[in-house]
């Protein structure tokens, strides 16, 4: 695995669209922060067309990963880049998910896929092992070693090309119950 770690923040959009085009066509958009742009460029070091984000533990936040590394991409179109959340997908929907895949791929796509935690959910394994290469999604403070350990053994470090990291969601508190009204 190539040591490529990057810390990412959260929250990310909840679609899988690419980022809307600004309204003034004539104002120049800023475009991906420096960071996904380093991350960006850093995935493009190895060649892929189909990559999966794959956390390290349930509940990490590969689909906030993965919409960032769309984020990263979209000012570069050629080729067009997809993003398919896979978090969920039965046993006998992942082989038929790596076919059409597969045939994307073929007419000149990539694809970003997002998929479950191996640790509760092995039928996003053969999506893993379909894929060109795979980034590791990992929450700080979160993520334990072993389920890490674990996810780059089942789906062999070869495949890893890196990790990102998220900080720990901030835990929201509980509000402080009412005075209660005296008699």
């Amino acid at each position: 695995m190539v040591a490529l770690r990057y810390t990412l923040a959260r929250p990310m959009a909840a679609d899988s669209s690419a980022p809307p085009k600004p309204a003034d066509s004539s104002a120049p958009s800023p475009g991906p922060s420096p960071e996904l742009q380093r991350l960006w460029f850093a995935l493009e070091r190895r060649p892929w067309s189909f990559l999966t984000v794959i956390p390290a533990h349930p509940g990490a936040p590969a689909l906030d990963a993965a919409h960032a590394l769309l984020e990263a991409g979209s000012p570069y179109p050629e080729p067009p880049l997809r993003l398919v959340d896979a978090t969920g997908i039965e046993p006998a929907g992942a082989p038929r998910l790596v076919t059409e895949i597969r045939h994307r791929i073929a007419q000149g796509e990539r694809i970003i896929v997002v998929i479950d935690s191996l640790m509760t959910h092995p039928a996003s394994l053969p999506l893993a092992l379909a894929a060109d290469a795979a980034l590791l999604c990992v929450t700080l403070g979160e993520s334990d070693f072993g389920s890490a350990q674990k996810t780059l053994d089942l789906v062999g470090r070869e495949r890893f090309v890196g990790s990102v990291t998220f900080p720990r969601a901030k835990k929201k508190r509980r509000a402080e119950p009412a005075p209660k009204p005296k008699p």
